[in-house]
C-alpha cells in the first residue's frame, strides 16, 4: 500500500499598508517595497508593491496593498516556515532617467518578521510598524526619527487531510499520463479519501 501522508493547506496574506518619517533627499523619485517569502528549498519568492512618487512635503507614503499566497506541504512545511522570515525592503528609483523602468532601484531601508510570531499570535495575524534599518548611503533626509513600515500579515491554516500516492491508488500505474480509463473513478477516489 502507499505512504498515507497529512497534507495542510496554508493561505498567506502579506499588507503593505505605508511608510513613515519618509523624506527623500533628491527628486523627483519613486517609492516601493519589495519583500521575499520562503518558498522552500532554500528558496525565495520577490514580490514588489506599486511605485509611489515621493513627495518633499510628505513624510506618511501610502501603499495598502495586499498580496496572498496558497501553498500545500506537511507538517514539516509548517514547522519549515516557522523558522523563516519576511525581509521587506524600502527601496527607491531615480524617476529622471528616460529608461526609469529599467533602471535600478537603490535599497532605502531593510527590515523582517518572523512567521513564527505570526503563526503564535492571536488568530495568527499581526500588524505593526517595522523599524527599518537603514542604508550606508543616507538617501533619505537627516531626520531624528526611525524609518517606519507598517505592515500586517495573516497566516490560514487548513485542516490535515490525508492524501496517496496516485500510483497507490489506480490498478494501472498509467496515471501519470491522464489516458486511464480509470482515471474518473481515481478522483472520486480522491476526493472521498479526503473527506
Amino acid at each position: 500500500m502507499g505512504i498515507v501522508e497529512n497534507i495542510r493547506s496554508l493561505k498567506l496574506e502579506v499588507k503593505i499598508v505605508e511608510a513613515r518619517n519618509v523624506e527623500v533627499k533628491s527628486s523627483p523619485t519613486t517609492l516601493f517595497v519589495r519583500f521575499y517569502l520562503h518558498a522552500g528549498n532554500n528558496s525565495k519568492i520577490e514580490l514588489n508593491t506599486a511605485e509611489i512618487r515621493s513627495r518633499s512635503d510628505k513624510e506618511v507614503v501610502i501603499w495598502n496593498q495586499s498580496f496572498g499566497l496558497e501553498c500545500q506541504g506537511n507538517e514539516t512545511g509548517v514547522e519549515e516556515l516557522k523558522q523563516q522570515s519576511v525581509v521587506f525592503e524600502l527601496r527607491r528609483r531615480n524617476t529622471t532617467s528616460f529608461l526609469k523602468k529599467w533602471s535600478r532601484s537603490e535599497l532605502v531601508g531593510r527590515g523582517n518578521i518572523s512567521w513564527k510570531s505570526v503563526i503564535e499570535s492571536d488568530g495568527m495575524e499581526i500588524e505593526r510598524f517595522v523599524v527599518m534599518d537603514e542604508t550606508k548611503d543616507r538617501v533619505l533626509k537627516d531626520c531624528d526619527k526611525p524609518l517606519l513600515l507598517k505592515i500586517a500579515l495573516k497566516v490560514q491554516a487548513s485542516k490535515p487531510v490525508n492524501t496517496k500516492r496516485v500510483e497507490d491508488l489506480c490498478e494501472c500505474r498509467d496515471c501519470r499520463r491522464y489516458n486511464c480509463l480509470d482515471y474518473e473513478a481515481f478522483v472520486v477516489a480522491c476526493a472521498l479519501a479526503g473527506i
